[in-house]
């Protein structure tokens, strides 16, 4: 019969053990992303958090373009997971957001997205360990090249910006679904008349528009409107359009 002992320091060595394992999946991660920076064509990106956030500051000083490698606490050396997201900041609009709702955690996002739903792949992570690492992190790099960079440089010039949202709302190519996102945006940087024809652009299209019709109704009675808190995705952001006087055309209204 074969006897088990347990030794005072078997603890110890496995929970060293667990902690290098983890230790060399960070690695592994943040390899990756640093593999990928040096695939970017546009190299003006710095890195942050080590190399797990990527920012450029715009040519106008006010907005800046992140690109952020999410990961898992589930990780395996099988299995390291890379969930990309694009995002763009405005200065000037978190100091509008916070002055329009007294939101002091305001961030002044103007768009945010995955990697993924930008492009081909539809929402999805990538695995960046094992020997398809390689193919995962050029399959990455080659994504953002191709799809997340032209969106950044579109707002390089912000009146340029204002007028593509203005008709065409976030379909930046024939992937990108539309977002109501960029309204406060809008509303803060541009015309009322450029913010009116994307929100009601948006709102034609969009699958709820009856509860986006049915709260805007409502608002017309409500003399206590709260700016953060949503009955639904992206309700404040209509509430937003009726404090700022955005109106719906009539044939929106009645449909």
């Amino acid at each position: 019969m074969t006897v088990l002992v347990w030794k005072e320091d078997t603890w110890w060595d496995m929970r060293h053990f667990e902690m290098e394992t983890k230790k060399n999946i960070r690695t592994i991660f943040l390899e990756a992303c640093s593999e990928i920076a040096n695939l970017l064509d546009d190299k003006d990106f710095k890195t942050l958090q080590k190399g797990q956030t990527f920012k450029k500051v715009s040519p106008n000083k006010d907005l800046y373009y992140e690109i952020y490698f999410q990961s898992s606490d589930r990780n395996s050396n099988r299995d390291i997971t890379v969930l990309p997201h694009i995002n763009i900041y405005s200065k000037r609009l978190k100091d509008w957001q916070i002055r329009q709702t007294g939101n002091q955690y305001s961030q002044g996002v103007v768009y945010s997205n995955t990697l993924g739903h930008i492009s081909p792949c539809g929402y999805r992570d990538w695995n960046v360990a094992g020997m398809s690492g390689t193919i995962e992190i050029n399959h990455i790099a080659e994504l953002i090249n191709k799809y997340a960079l032209p969106i950044f440089h579109l707002f390089d010039n912000i009146q340029n910006a204002i007028d593509f949202l203005s008709v065409n709302g976030t379909q930046f190519n024939k992937y990108s679904q539309e977002s109501i996102v960029p309204l406060d945006f809008l509303i803060c940087h541009a015309e009322k008349e450029a913010s009116e024809q994307f929100f009601n652009n948006f709102v034609k299209n969009c699958s709820y528009k009856g509860k986006i019709i049915s709260l805007y109704k409502e608002l017309e009675t409500n003399d206590d409107i709260n700016l953060n808190y949503s009955e639904f995705y992206g309700a404040d952001k209509v509430k937003l359009a009726f404090v700022n006087e955005l109106s719906l055309v009539p044939e929106i209204l009645l449909r």
